[in-house]
């Protein structure tokens, strides 16, 4: 079997064994003559050339019209036809039928190896989905037991008046529960892109607009870090078609990411230009950076850098995903430029539309 295998696994090497099969069988039912017919042996090397996961369709027809004019030359050999007729008519028969059998087997073997490749995709699917849950319950879970502690806490200062401690916990209990919310928002944000039900309401509106008003949501974040927010563009105005609702959470990540990982007292620059088809938006920190070898990994569900945010935030791995998909659904690329100890530019280009 590990021999069948080895020998089969290219598609060259496979067509040719089975001619050279076919040729044996053929010389042997021409030196055996009438005394041993071969007949459906010629069947055998059609068979293994057809459960053969590298077999084309072309390779089938090939190898069943040499067998069945194989067959038929070694029955000639021996008892002469009367007329040129029957020997078409052999022929033929014993091709349709070498044919229709290699044919039945490599569609078998096409639905297995769908079947395998479905299989496959489930599996990884499966253990993607147990990832999925185990990131997800860690997130949550953590939180939410803080939240309940703190809870009790704050039920014994009431009871002992300590209000201190009581708005110290309320303050840490809004904290915990916002970044619950978040991880809970994006989990609804991937369920509802995977399940392909996301429903875009495209609208024309002022971009620049659109892109100031984020800025300005995400500068009362920024002044906790005492940093500074700045928009760049020499367009005053720009017209586009966009999901407002959905083109936010990109933004919004892109910028909160900027200031988790900038430093205190730095400056995120948000520009916005033109070209002739599309704009683009870039957000520039001043931040840790990112090494190469992660950058692009950072776009898939649940993917982290190794640089840490610069006081400690937290970070589900789910925001760039969500963003890259949300993007090329307004036709348009994501990318990210980053050198370690010099911060980073992560950019989304959109379509001009009409």
């Amino acid at each position: 079997m590990k021999l069948y295998f080895l020998l089969y696994s290219n598609r060259k090497v496979s067509i040719l064994i089975t001619l050279i099969l076919i040729l044996i069988i053929g010389y042997g039912d021409i030196q055996t003559g009438t005394e041993m017919a071969f007949s459906l042996i010629y069947l055998l090397p059609i068979m293994l050339l057809s459960i053969n996961y590298e077999t084309k369709f072309v390779d089938i027809l090939f190898c069943s019209t040499i067998a069945a004019a194989s067959w038929s030359y070694s029955e000639y050999s021996s008892v002469p036809f009367t007329s040129l007729f029957f020997a078409v008519w052999n022929t033929g028969v014993r091709f349709i039928t070498f044919f229709t059998i290699g044919t039945l087997i490599f569609k078998l073997k096409e639905k297995d190896k769908r079947i395998q490749i479905t299989n496959k995709k489930l599996n990884e699917l499966n253990l993607e989905k147990n990832k999925f849950i185990g990131i997800a319950a860690h997130d949550l879970a953590n939180p939410i037991g803080a939240i309940n502690s703190f809870s009790e806490l704050l039920i014994e200062s009431c009871a002992e008046n300590k209000i201190d401690e009581v708005r110290e916990g309320l303050d840490i209990i809004k904290t915990l529960s916002a970044n619950t919310m978040g991880v809970l928002k994006n989990l609804l944000n991937v369920s509802v892109i995977e399940s392909g039900k996301i429903d875009l309401k495209l609208r024309k509106g002022d971009y620049i607009q659109f892109v100031k008003n984020q800025i300005t949501y995400n500068q009362i974040v920024a002044k906790n870090k005492n940093i500074i927010i700045r928009f760049e563009s020499n367009l005053t105005s720009s017209l586009l078609i966009f999901d407002e609702h959905y083109l936010s959470e990109v933004t919004s990540n892109l910028l909160s990411n900027a200031i988790k990982y900038s430093y205190a007292g730095t400056e995120i620059v948000v520009k916005v230009s033109q070209t002739a088809t599309a704009l683009l938006t870039e957000i520039i920190d001043q931040g840790k950076g990112i090494p190469e070898k992660e950058q692009q990994q950072l776009f898939f569900y649940f993917q982290k850098s190794s640089t840490q945010p610069t006081q400690g935030e937290s970070s589900t791995g789910l925001g760039l995903a969500i963003a890259k998909q949300i993007v090329i659904l307004h036709q348009g690329s994501i990318g990210l430029k980053s050198t370690v100890g010099e911060g980073s530019n992560f950019y989304y280009s959109l379509p001009i539309l009409s």
